[in-house]
């Protein structure tokens, strides 16, 4: 089976637009969103649109749930002081302008997903959340020490944990035993769309891989591949310039 896994759009309909064409090269058996549509790039409302259209599953990430219950202000990333007020006046701009019906679909979007693939071997449960499985606010880094991935694993019976939120991609086999089986288990951070912080600056989605007589026993079992998508950038400085914010992100976007 093969699953598409996007996360972290922030209104950028351009990064959508591109990642979604790639995608359909791949032809995958689904596709699921993993939250953070709304609040950076202005196109807020195209995006949940454009999501909902194509009947695109999303999980409720910590940006949707801030403008899906029209917080003033709520917890963000920023590395300077010109970030954190760009991160204000978006929030006002966003709440100023996101559709009553857009909102509501925020609200209701949910805080996990759980699929079962039944395999020759295994059926394989694959866990997905925005941050961790506990807050849509927790980063998990690629840093972050395999005793609390498994712990957080086992929490929801979950052989493989897809997360977004941090907006870097990573992907990381840990050796365990479960039920007096030496297997592995996986965690996997999807990257950003909209927002990436890897070092280029395209759009990012994930593609999880796995064959039907997959066995846990084996690290490859579980074929993790992050691809990287060319957007019209400067379609999008110049689309948070019309919205009168200011340019605190320009160099972020065009570098990376």
């Amino acid at each position: 089976m093969k699953i598409a896994l996007i996360s972290d759009i922030h209104g950028n309909l351009p990064a959508l637009k591109a990642v979604l064409n790639d995608i359909k090269k791949h032809e995958p058996d689904a596709i699921f969103c993993l939250g953070d549509l709304v609040n950076f790039a202005g196109w807020d409302n195209e995006v949940i649109d454009l999501i909902r259209k194509n009947n695109i599953p999303c999980l409720q990430g910590n940006h949707d749930e801030g403008i899906g219950y029209s917080k003033k202000i709520f917890p963000y990333s920023f590395a300077n002081e010109a970030q954190q007020q760009f991160g204000i006046d978006s929030i006002r701009w966003v709440n100023e302008h996101i559709t009553n019906s857009n909102r509501a679909y925020l609200q209701n979007l949910p805080f996990l997903f759980k699929i079962e693939i039944k395999g020759l071997y295994h059926t394989i449960t694959i866990a997905m959340v925005h941050g961790s499985t506990t807050s849509n606010l927790e980063y998990v880094q690629e840093s972050t020490d395999d005793a609390y991935l498994l712990e957080m694993m086992e929490s929801i019976e979950a052989d493989i944990l897809c997360m977004g939120h941090t907006h870097k991609p990573w992907h990381r086999p840990i050796f365990c035993e479960a039920e007096n089986k030496k297997i592995y288990r996986h965690a996997v951070n999807v990257g950003s769309v909209g927002k990436p912080k890897q070092e280029n600056n395209r759009a990012c989605y994930t593609l999880l891989n796995i064959k039907n007589d997959a066995a846990l026993s084996e690290p490859a079992a579980v074929h993790v591949q992050f691809e990287f998508v060319h957007y019209p950038v400067k379609t999008v400085i110049k689309k948070i310039a019309s919205l009168g914010l200011s340019d605190a992100y320009n160099n972020f976007l065009l570098n990376g």
